[in-house]
């Protein structure tokens, strides 16, 4: 009321100094007019005011009845569309990690964007890391990884700078209903691999899509989506491995609320535009020519937490020698399944288990086709190597677990196994289990220790089999002590040792010949 009042009395101060003016000057009858009209303007004035003022208390209310907003990893929270911490001095692991994939996805609801007084409606939010290393010679560092592995422990053993900038608006002037939303997103990255390849960045557009919500009166949490966009991800921060990701081109609805069950979302995606791998990492190993319809049920309530199934249909086409790789694919279709349960109430934070398997074109669990470039087939003019995408399959296990038991120890914990059939007609089964920890001690609010330790093991035919150590020591200073507090700045030591059978394959241009190596350096990651 106070911003009324004083906007009111400015409105009359001003028309009663025009009014003595008039008054001087004009009949009474002309008068008169004049203040009718002005009695229509405060009516106006007064009513726009009022309308005013509700949306503010409607929004106070929303904001005071949602969960705090921090930054995280993705949770299993599946729905959550979206982003940076809200200052809360008391540890919430749960809290971080539901943020996780509304940061990726760069959506904010109204609430939100009222308290972190976010102008015209446009949103900014992104990711970022980037530093320096040198091995122990003081050449330029390289990541520690096991040949045939599909992630890598990442504390200090990330060379690369990354870089992803997510643009978002959502349309205030079209003064929506209540419960009505309309998002565009967008989503550049950047990615130096290291310091000593400076000049050979790649930029890619990791998202560029449109999203309407409270469109449809019989189900108002829906949520309509069209474009290329980060698809309802799954991460092991630690490793960076998404063992779910269906990220692409596409549209569909989700967010379907079915009955006091749970939710429902189906989407048709049909490959990507991205030009990197999931973490961002790498350039990206895949092709178009794939059609998935995705299908997931989520938020179930279950004994112990929250319930996720996932199906997905697919079907891919045949190619020859694609991104250059000497390969004939056979095309074909297939299909794949995943059952999931996180719970949230678990020493101090949250546990999620998965399992998948895939068969046919859906054996990878994404919505891109691979190249095959994994199985180094012999260069042209040899004749291509045969790839039947039907013998294809998959089968994966993972357990994602972040805890906080105490304020001053956090950790994150995870255990893969992978079995795969590539469908190659030479040496096609490849296998990778992985486990890796990563506890944080903090001595205040701001300055930790974190330590890393991990183990990879891989085997196939035609492969060699053998296991890669690695283990990080990074003191750190952050905002805050908990496990997804951001922004970052890490010094590191890593210092990793492998199987014989690996020599020449891990770090090959440091330490060709080694069968150990150690790195040295500096990061700073951040999400917001």
């Amino acid at each position: 009321m106070k911003l009324q009042s004083t906007l009111w009395y400015l409105v009359m101060v001003s028309l009663l100094c025009f009014g003595q003016t008039v008054s001087a000057n004009e009949n009474p009858s002309e008068l008169d007019v004049l203040k009718s009209e002005i009695a229509q303007m405060r009516a106006l004035y007064e009513a726009q005011i009022a309308k005013l003022e509700a949306r503010v208390e409607e929004l106070e209310n929303k904001q005071a009845a949602a969960p705090p907003s921090t930054e995280a990893e993705t949770s299993i929270a599946y729905g959550a569309i979206p982003s940076p911490d809200n200052g809360d001095a008391s540890p919430n692991v749960v809290a971080y990690e539901d943020r996780a994939e509304e940061i990726q996805q760069g959506v904010m609801n109204e609430a939100e964007l009222a308290a972190m007084g976010a102008s015209n409606g446009f949103t900014f939010n992104g990711y970022f890391r980037s530093g320096f290393g040198v091995d122990s010679k003081g050449n330029i560092m390289e990541a520690f990884q096991a040949p045939n592995s599909l992630a890598k422990y990442r504390l200090g053993n990330e060379a690369e700078t990354y870089i992803e900038t997510a643009f978002g608006y959502s349309f205030p002037e079209l003064d929506l209903p209540e419960g009505t939303d309309f998002f565009v997103g967008f989503r550049p990255s950047y990615l130096v691999p290291d310091a000593r390849f400076a000049s050979q960045s790649e930029f890619s557009v990791r998202e560029a899509y449109a999203l309407a919500t409270g469109v449809l009166k019989a189900n108002e949490s829906a949520s309509f989506w069209a474009g290329q966009r980060f698809y309802q991800r799954f991460d092991v921060h630690i490793n960076d491995f998404y063992y779910l990701d269906m990220s692409g081109f596409g549209g569909g609805v989700e967010d379907i609320q079915v009955g006091d069950i749970g939710k429902f979302a189906i989407a048709w995606l049909g490959g990507s535009i991205d030009t990197l791998d999931s973490s961002g990492s790498e350039l990206s190993n895949s092709v178009n020519g794939k059609n998935s319809l995705d299908l997931r049920f989520y938020d179930i309530d279950v004994p112990y937490g929250k319930g996720f199934v996932w199906v997905d249909l697919a079907h891919s086409q045949s190619r020859l020698r694609p991104n250059g790789v000497n390969v004939k694919v056979n095309g074909g279709g297939g299909a794949a399944f995943a059952l999931g349960h996180e719970s949230n109430e678990f020493l101090g934070g949250r546990n999620i288990f998965m399992v998948q398997y895939g068969f046919g074109a859906a054996s990878n669990f994404k919505a891109t086709q691979e190249d095959y470039a994994f199985l180094n087939p012999a260069a042209a003019p040899a004749a291509p190597l045969n790839v039947n995408t039907e013998d294809a399959w998959q089968f994966r296990v993972v357990e994602d677990i972040v805890i906080q038991p105490y304020d001053d120890l956090s950790l994150q914990g995870t255990f893969v196994y992978n079995e795969a059939n590539t469908g190659a007609a030479v040496n096609p089964r490849r296998t990778w289990i992985s486990a890796g920890v990563r506890p944080i001690y903090y001595f205040d609010d701001f300055f930790s220790i974190a330590v890393e330790g991990g183990i990879d093991h891989t085997s196939g035919d035609g492969v060699p089999s053998g296991e890669l150590y690695k283990f990080t020591f990074a003191p750190q200073i952050t905002p805050k002590t908990n496990f997804f507090s951001r922004p970052a700045i890490r010094f590191f030591i890593t210092y990793a040792f492998w199987s014989d059978s690996f020599k020449g394959s891990v770090s090959s241009r440091n330490y060709t010949t080694n069968t150990d190596g150690l790195n040295i350096g500096v990061q700073a990651e951040a999400w917001w």
